[in-house]
């Protein structure tokens, strides 16, 4: 993506967005640069040009463009990187039951789903198309 000013506030995301170490970007990483609406013409923007996708509510991901399609993909995986906004938005979790019985060798089935056990209360949503971070025992619930 082009952009023609240096003092523009499109330039200065992309420099920020750049200097981000993990894929998960919040909202609240481009707070100091302007106002709630410029940036969020300016993230609508990435999600439209296909640099970013939105995982969750003030919560994107770092993208790429599959070679065979015209389909924007998180780099290094969904899973980990939804578990990676968990950690960016301090959400306390472990492993599910099963993912923890897998590891201890307890049984022979893999994890198909990522799920995830809380250990507080968390009200989010959070995804990428069809593959949602299930919170095991209802945790988030009502």
């Amino acid at each position: 993506m082009k952009v023609i000013y240096e003092e523009s506030l499109e330039y200065k995301v992309l420099n920020r967005l750049s200097k981000i170490r993990g894929n998960v970007v919040l909202r609240a990483d481009f707070e100091d640069l302007g106002s709630y609406r410029q940036i969020s013409r300016v993230l609508n923007k990435l999600i439209d040009n296909k640099k970013l996708v939105k995982i969750g509510t003030g919560v994107y991901a770092k993208s790429y463009m599959s070679k065979y399609s015209d389909i924007p993909l998180i780099k290094n995986g969904v899973d980990s990187t939804l578990r990676e906004a968990l950690n960016r938005l301090g959400i306390a979790y472990q492993p599910g039951s099963a993912e923890q019985e897998y590891n201890a060798g307890k049984s022979t089935q893999i994890p198909v789903k990522n799920i995830v056990r809380l250990k507080n209360r968390c009200r989010r949503k959070i995804g990428y198309k069809s593959i949602k971070l299930i919170f095991e025992n209802e945790i988030n619930a009502k």
